[in-house]
């Protein structure tokens, strides 16, 4: 009898030292497991940190520290705050987007050759050269061939800009508008641009959802374009972002949404 408590009481004593090393420490009988600083741990060492002694101990005050904060918002009944359930949903919802996305991004990844691709289509976009063009923006084609004429007539495209154009971004600087690629303006007035020569004044005014424009190329220079190794990164991170904006957008189509 006394053989069979003896064994009983060895092993109770057994099942509290498991359950005692399970726990880094109890706050007010709450135990803290110690599962949650080996994951604190793993965050450390992921962001180079190393895992020492001191480390361990800073890590169980912050989470004793944490333990008891938690415990005070509930005594004084913050935790029902409807600003703070808000805060706290939020957060929730965002560590979880955050989530999927992660998941979703090393489920189908971008590969190189969608990122040597894009760098390809970008630089064909914005070709070889930059000009440096003038412009005069007006209403109506009327007023467009109105300035044309005298243009044509030995007028001074600077000082007919100021007078007449409706841009003012470059009005006051005599219709400039200094040295970019076709790629940055609108398609009529790039295709247009792209046409001309040094010197040259756009032979018709050109149409834009902005009015009409006409147009003087100053200048024309070769145009250099980042090598592949010093964007690729960046780009990468661009097409990454498009990747989850549309998982995003077919989560909301594929799947049953009612608005009320």
């Amino acid at each position: 009898m006394i053989k069979t408590k003896l064994f009983i009481a060895s092993v109770l004593a057994c099942a509290a030292f498991t359950v005692s090393a399970q726990n880094i420490a109890t706050v007010n009988g709450k135990p803290i497991p110690k599962s949650l600083q080996d994951q604190w741990i793993a965050q450390l060492i992921a962001n180079g940190g190393k895992d020492t002694p001191e480390a361990r101990k800073q890590i169980t005050e912050n989470l004793v520290a944490n333990a008891l904060v938690e415990q005070e918002a509930d005594k004084r009944g913050i935790t029902k705050d409807p600003k703070v359930q808000f805060a706290l949903d939020y957060a929730r919802f965002r560590i979880l987007q955050e989530a999927v996305l992660r998941d979703e991004l090393a489920k189908h990844p971008v590969t190189d050759k969608e990122v040597k691709d894009r760098y390809d289509q970008e630089k064909a976009a914005l070709g070889s050269q930059e000009f440096d063009v003038s412009h005069i923006l007006v209403k109506d084609e009327k007023t467009a061939k109105m300035i044309e004429d005298k243009l044509a007539k030995g007028g001074d495209f600077a000082a007919l800009a100021k007078e007449y154009s409706i841009d003012p971004g470059a009005k006051d600087n005599g219709g400039e508008l200094g040295w970019n690629r076709p790629a940055v303006f609108v398609s009529s007035f790039a295709n247009a641009v792209k046409g001309m020569k040094k010197g040259e004044v756009s032979k018709q005014p050109v149409q834009s959802e902005f009015g009409w424009h006409i147009i003087k190329v100053n200048d024309i220079r070769n145009a250099s374009f980042p090598d592949f190794d010093s964007v690729k990164n960046q780009i990468k991170e661009g097409l990454e972002l498009k990747k989850q904006q549309e998982y995003l957008q077919s989560l909301m189509k594929n799947n049953k949404v009612v608005y009320e």
